[in-house]
């Protein structure tokens, strides 16, 4: 007999085909005898495979119970041992760390929350925060961390949602990176150097996080706000960190520290939840630069007068830290906002409100100096006139760390003597930290060069410059005013506190790398909007 084949419609499933095709020289009473098993065999598995699909489903959510039940009881343990070992101070503890398990499983499931609690406790520099091992850990230490987790997990878990940004500094942070790796094989307090490098590479990562996190108008908005919020609450306390010294309060209330209270001045200095009133000042200038570009431009996150109030408030605060390196960086960062929008400044009704606000300030300023001590306004304009230019610690004691990190930096003028290293070897590296803490240069670019070299300082310049360029070309290109407006107030900031960094000198500070990262994404919304073809 001639062999044959059977045609068996497209609804035939494949495995009839492949069959077929196999046994296709066998006869037709055989071929179809073959077809009827395999076709019962068919039925057969679509009975099963729903079984099994229902049996692994049944399975998986049999797991997610067993975990939950699981973490059930690590809970009760764990609040029962609470309870037992602190009694009535368990009502505190206990709340607070269910709102915390619920801002873990919110920054893990979306890593935006995580960003926005990182942005409000920006100012929180010293409060909240607690000594572990020796290391001070504060809370955005503790936020930045778990982000990162979240955010990493996200690109692992979620790709289609979450994907890695261009970013423009990528190689000269890389570079930067490596020149401090070469200043390792100099460092002769390497405990030091290592814990300054992860510190360094930590808040590098958080700038890295920002330029993945905003990617749209809506996310900045956001962002903005937060920062805005919690600068008022900061500026608000410190009114009443100011005022709670005046009559007299215990620093454990008003949180100041020793050096910083009415016995120095004759009125205290303002520091809110910073470490000292200087890094105060510069967190200070991206609120108030920010704002006021937003308040010249019209762009009304805020309604108007919130945020003449928020400036208000804010620049009374950073008068009163008596940081003369932050007053520096404000006239510098006022004078990059004068040159980007002198023809929007001077309007009829911009005149008659800066006019006001700035009356405001002086009044409370002047208001706040008259309830000190006598002395209060006389020595605040002497220290703002610096008359003790030639005598006292502050420009003196400057002036010889200057000349002493010079001469470090003459011993390894190419790669340093050692990133973090400059306080042990002026100190001729104790086997033990000095109470007081190791000293620093009091000026970012002399402490880098004596610290990492010729190598690491270009570095660092680097990424400056490539800031400073790639703003520009972002402004050039930039049509939405809320973009430019953000774009020209962050860019202004920056320049403050790099001039800021002549007078104080430590890297890893949050606030000012999360700034570099914010400027970065504003870069990035204004130039994915621009084809490539007209970017010249």
């Amino acid at each position: 007999m001639l062999p044959c084949r059977v045609s068996l419609g497209k609804k035939q499933s494949l495995l009839n085909h492949r069959l077929l095709d196999t046994y296709s020289i066998f006869s037709p009473p055989q071929v179809f005898q073959i077809y009827h098993r395999s076709a019962n065999m068919s039925r057969r598995s679509s009975q099963i495979l729903p079984c099994l699909l229902y049996s692994n489903h049944m399975k998986l959510k049999f797991s997610c119970n067993f975990v939950f039940i699981l973490i059930g009881i690590f809970l009760a343990i764990s609040f029962g041992l609470i309870i037992a070992k602190t009694a009535l101070l368990s009502l505190l503890i206990i709340p607070f760390l269910v709102i915390a398990a619920i801002l873990v499983y919110l920054i893990i499931k979306n890593p935006e929350w995580g960003w926005l609690l990182i942005i409000f406790f920006l100012p929180f520099e010293r409060v909240p925060s607690m000594e572990l091992a020796g290391v001070n850990l504060k809370i955005n230490t503790l936020l930045g961390f778990l982000t990162l987790f979240a955010w990493v997990l996200a690109l692992m878990f979620n790709p289609r949602k979450w994907k890695v940004s261009p970013n423009v500094l990528a190689i000269p942070l890389s570079l930067f990176t490596i020149a401090m790796m070469l200043s390792l094989t100099q460092a002769v307090n390497f405990t030091r150097a290592i814990s300054v490098v992860i510190f360094i590479l930590f808040t590098i990562a958080l700038s890295v996080l920002a330029v993945n996190i905003l990617k749209s108008n809506e996310n900045l908005k956001k962002t903005l706000l937060v920062l805005f919020f919690s600068s008022f609450i900061v500026g608000i306390f410190g009114l009443l960190q100011f005022g709670g010294d005046i009559i007299g309060l215990p620093r454990g209330l008003t949180l100041l520290k020793e050096g910083y209270t009415s016995r120095v001045f004759g009125f205290p200095r303002i520091q809110a939840f910073s470490m000292e009133p200087l890094y105060f000042a510069n967190f200070l200038l991206i609120p108030l630069c920010v704002g006021l570009a937003l308040f010249i431009n019209k762009q009304e996150i805020l309604k108007r007068w919130q945020l003449a109030a928020l400036i208000a408030l804010l620049m009374v605060n950073f008068i009163l830290t008596v940081s003369r390196g932050g007053y520096l960086g404000l006239v510098v960062a006022l004078l990059i906002l004068g040159l980007f929008l002198l023809k929007k400044i001077f309007t009829w009704k911009n005149i008659v409100i800066g006019i006001v606000t700035t009356a405001i300030v002086v009044y409370g300023v002047s208001f706040a100096l008259s309830k000190g001590e006598y002395r209060a306004t006389n020595e605040f304009l002497k220290h703002v006139k610096f008359e003790d230019i030639t005598q006292g610690e502050s420009i003196q004691g400057r002036l010889i760390t200057f000349e002493n990190a010079l001469r470090a930096y003459n011993q390894s003028p190419v790669v340093g003597i050692g990133i973090g290293n400059y306080g042990p070897w002026a100190k001729n590296y104790p086997l033990v930290k000095p109470k007081t803490g190791w000293d620093i240069v009091n000026n970012q670019y002399i402490e880098l060069l004596a610290e990492t070299g010729i190598v690491g300082l270009s570095a660092f310049v680097l990424i400056i410059l490539v800031i400073i360029l790639r703003t520009f070309i972002a402004f050039k290109y930039a049509s939405d005013i809320f973009l430019k407006s953000v774009l020209i107030g962050l860019f202004a900031a920056f320049i403050g506190i790099l001039i800021q960094y002549n007078f104080m000198s430590t890297l890893y500070i949050i606030h000012i790398w999360v700034l570099i990262g914010m400027l970065v994404a504003t870069q990035n919304i204004i130039l994915r909007r621009i084809p490539n073809d007209q970017l010249t």
